[in-house]
């Protein structure tokens, strides 16, 4: 129910939510981008180069990444602390992984890792707006959008 008041132009008071919704969704395209371009480079758990677990989580957001635009398009609420969670989690590992490396081999590998901080900044300033606004038009509207149920609800 949510994505026909994202999508339609008679709600201009989403407009900034709109922007923001399509910067997130831009974002984990990319990153879904390049978790199919690893796969398919280097195989299903390709990343052989680190532990078990983290080689896990970057193969299971080719997955996650996805879901986040999908969420954010009929689940908002879950969209958007979805995002943060992946962002949060995402920067930490490959902040550790980096630092490994550099520890180890004295390069710093990873030259994509400012603009995934970026990206990460930009979700972790910008979602409390994204959250306050979402929920202010959906009990205006009186509709569920995730985490939050109407007070009309029976349950």
């Amino acid at each position: 129910m949510w994505a026909k008041y994202l999508f339609s132009k008679k709600y201009p008071e989403l407009n900034y939510l709109r922007l923001i919704f399509a910067i997130y969704s831009l974002g984990f395209l990319y990153g879904t981008r390049n978790h199919l371009i690893d796969i398919y480079r280097d195989g299903l758990f390709g990343y052989t180069y680190v532990p078990w677990p983290i080689n896990l989580y970057w193969t299971l957001l080719t997955f996650f990444d996805p879901l986040t635009i999908l969420f954010l398009i009929f689940k908002p609420l879950w969209g958007i602390s979805l995002a943060i969670l992946i962002m949060a989690s995402d920067i930490f590992i490959n902040l550790s992984v980096s630092f490994y490396f550099y520890q180890q081999t004295g390069i710093f590998t990873n030259g994509l890792l400012t603009m995934q901080i970026s990206f990460a900044l930009f979700v972790f300033f910008t979602s409390p707006y994204a959250k306050k606004k979402t929920i202010a038009f959906l009990k205006a509207l009186n509709v569920s959008g995730g985490i939050i149920k109407s007070e009309s609800s029976p349950n």
